[in-house]
């Protein structure tokens, strides 16, 4: 009874610590799009900065479970719980990683004298990536099924947009020559938009997997 009431109390601890860890994945995500919509290189700069925080988060939270692991030999249903979270914070990571791209991409915009304007529709896939992942989470905190299924439903959207504004960039890359190379920018900066929305739909899908025991595949 003594080792179910530890092992409990370690794995609610796992748990705050993935809700703030992913806090912080969001904050880097909401001052990216910021310093997209400003070319705000200080902002970006932040971002960029703080990707080091979020990969020491990721490493303590990966021990912390390693150790559970070891220490519990937990049984089926809750081994389950641990792996998954050892998934979601590779997800939750690599988002950060992303995000920190995408400010390494605005710093360059920044070094251009002239800077082209930066689409619309970018901001608005940019958005929809960063509610799917603020959804996702809500999603962890609330053992909500259906709230996870609806944002992994999201990602089809997301992935819509993204091809429509590549075949759009790639033609103004043709007509305005001049400007190639911030472009080029622009496309990576969604493609890293794509990929964070991939993870947030992974998020979901690992918070899926925690309730029903399965992937949502099988």
């Amino acid at each position: 009874m003594v080792a179910r009431i530890e092992f409990q109390r370690e794995i609610n601890d796992l748990h705050q610590s993935i809700i703030r860890m992913g806090a912080t994945v969001e904050q880097s995500i909401h001052e990216t799009i910021e310093a997209l919509v400003d070319l705000d290189a200080k902002k970006a700069e932040v971002v960029i900065a703080r990707d080091d925080e979020i990969d020491d988060m990721e490493r303590v939270i990966d021990h912390h479970c390693v150790e559970i692991i070891a220490r519990q030999q937990p049984v089926a249903s809750d081994l389950r719980d641990v792996t998954s979270t050892l998934k979601l914070i590779t997800d939750l990571e690599r988002i950060a990683d992303h995000a920190s791209d995408i400010s390494e991409r605005i710093l360059a915009l920044c070094q251009h004298e002239t800077k082209v304007a930066v689409p619309h529709d970018i901001v608005t896939i940019a958005n929809m990536a960063s509610n799917m992942l603020h959804g996702a989470l809500d999603a962890y905190v609330m053992r909500d099924q259906a709230k996870a299924e609806a944002i992994i439903g999201m990602d089809e959207q997301v992935d819509e947009r993204y091809e429509n504004l590549k075949k759009y960039l790639v033609h103004l890359m043709k007509v305005d020559t001049a400007n190639v190379d911030q472009l080029v920018e622009l496309l990576l900066i969604c493609k890293y938009v794509e990929r964070i929305a991939d993870h947030a739909q992974n998020v979901a899908e690992w918070v899926v997997y925690y309730i029903q025991g399965r992937h949502r595949h099988e």
